[in-house]
């Protein structure tokens, strides 16, 4: 199991996120591109290899959230695919294993009484869009050696998502990423879709939820963060902290070394933070 940290809207540099996560002990932080600063225009791999070189700290990839792989406009979901192909591209000359990203449920019409999702009325065709992109996808992730790692956002227990889920699970190299906070936020309703599909969990993000609101600090809420880190280390999950600012932080970190001390043994010393060479 490795432990990171999401890129921070309060940094404007990677060097501060960088930074942080080397003090905070952790093992990499996730490049957000919905961040000017976490894109390969802005962040060149030589840039991310000295980092990683430095500071001893590695990195994965979130997708932009925008990202829609079975628009009905094709214009649209071509520059979509093609962004995932840079991205990967990029993570491979990075040398990231990792890419998150979201299953956009598309758009739904309010009826006055009650919601239309569009890519249920036409799912026949919603889902055969999705999985010629990841078909091609996929090929091209393979040459890479790179995956893609499919997170839920509070959807993959709508029924026209969890059947596309379905067919994706098809391919070999379909990858899945635990979102924990959002599967709270939904009651639950989503953890069944991993126990299902437990064998392809690839990644993690671990944040509470306090019944209001997630990506809270660890041990704040209700999710029971031991159980789920117990999963994570059994199956060597990658593990992003995501909470999102500096100051929570460093209150889960505290929290993890004080709530699940056994697990940090287990962890390892040779993560604990250290002077990088200057």
């Amino acid at each position: 199991m490795k432990l990171g940290m999401p890129a921070l809207v309060e940094y404007r540099s990677i060097v501060e996120n960088v930074e942080l996560c080397h003090k905070l002990g952790l093992d990499f932080v996730e490049l957000n591109m919905n961040l000017p600063q976490c894109l390969p225009e802005t962040l060149s791999y030589q840039q991310i290899n000295a980092h990683k070189e430095r500071y001893s700290v590695d990195f994965t990839i979130h997708l932009p959230e925008e990202m829609d792989l079975s628009s009905f406009h094709p214009p649209i979901r071509k520059g979509h695919i093609e962004r995932c192909k840079q991205a990967m591209e990029w993570a491979h000359l990075s040398g990231i294993r990792v890419l998150n990203m979201h299953l956009n449920k598309g758009i739904y019409f309010t009826m006055p009484d009650s919601k239309v999702w569009i890519n249920e009325q036409y799912e026949s065709e919603f889902v055969e869009l999705l999985y010629e992109s990841y078909l091609e996808l996929y090929k091209l992730a393979k040459s890479y050696e790179v995956m893609l790692c499919i997170e839920n956002t509070g959807n993959f227990h709508i029924p026209f998502v969890r059947r596309a889920l379905d067919a994706l699970s098809e391919f070999d190299n379909f990858y899945l990423t635990w979102d924990v906070g959002h599967d709270a936020k939904a009651d639950f309703v989503e953890e069944s879709v991993f126990t299902h599909y437990q064998a392809s969990i690839r990644h993690m993000h671990l944040h509470d939820y306090n019944g209001q609101s997630d990506h809270q600090p660890l041990y704040s809420g209700i999710v029971p963060i031991n159980e789920r880190l117990n999963i994570a280390m059994k199956d060597q999950l990658s593990v992003v902290i995501e909470v999102k600012t500096s100051e929570a932080l460093a209150e889960s970190v505290s929290a993890l070394k004080k709530f699940s001390p056994d697990l940090i043994r287990l962890y390892g010393s040779s993560h604990q933070a250290s002077e990088p060479d200057v």
